[in-house]
């Protein structure tokens, strides 16, 4: 039989807010296994679905990027390249054909502005930046997680459909 225990409002507040944050934590925070059970390896795992998904023909992402974090994202940026590069998935190679990475000379908001012009989009796969590192560096994704989500300071989506060609 469970015991009950009294707490006062300030301490159950306290406790419940803290088994919240620990939830959120464990079902935010990505973990890559880096060494399965065998029982794990021998059943058949359905892919993890995407969590970010572009549609429309293309797209263009604007990422801004705290101004002290610069260093940071673009390390994050050029093992995306590696990943992308590397991967055993062909799909990876024709994501990366058609992404496009442009740096503003500007601030917007006092960060840092990249955009992404992704065209073609491949639809119904992964652009999670983190995602598509971990695929190919699970190790090093945990550090450079942490270095994106530091210099992270907002980001748009722009789905776009083809409308009209000018040179046609």
């Amino acid at each position: 039989m469970l015991g009950v225990c009294s707490f006062s409002p300030a301490a159950r507040r306290s406790f419940v807010m803290g088994v919240a944050f620990a939830v959120a934590t464990v079902v935010a925070t990505p973990s890559f296994a880096q060494d399965p059970a065998p029982e794990a390896q021998a059943a058949p795992q359905e892919p993890a679905k995407p969590v970010l998904t572009l549609d429309g023909d293309a797209a263009v992402i604007s990422i801004l990027i705290k101004p002290d974090k610069v260093a940071d994202f673009e390390e994050v940026l050029t093992k995306l390249k590696e990943a992308l590069q590397k991967s055993e998935n062909p799909t990876r190679r024709q994501q990366a054909a058609g992404w496009k990475i442009f740096k503003s000379p500007q601030l917007a908001q006092g960060s840092a502005v990249y955009v992404m012009v992704i065209d073609p989009v491949v639809k119904g796969e992964e652009y999670d930046l983190t995602r598509l590192i971990a695929e190919v560096f699970p190790v090093e994704v945990q550090e450079l997680f942490v270095k994106y989500r530091d210099s992270f300071a907002g980001r748009a989506i722009s789905s776009l459909n083809g409308f009209m060609l000018m040179g046609q």
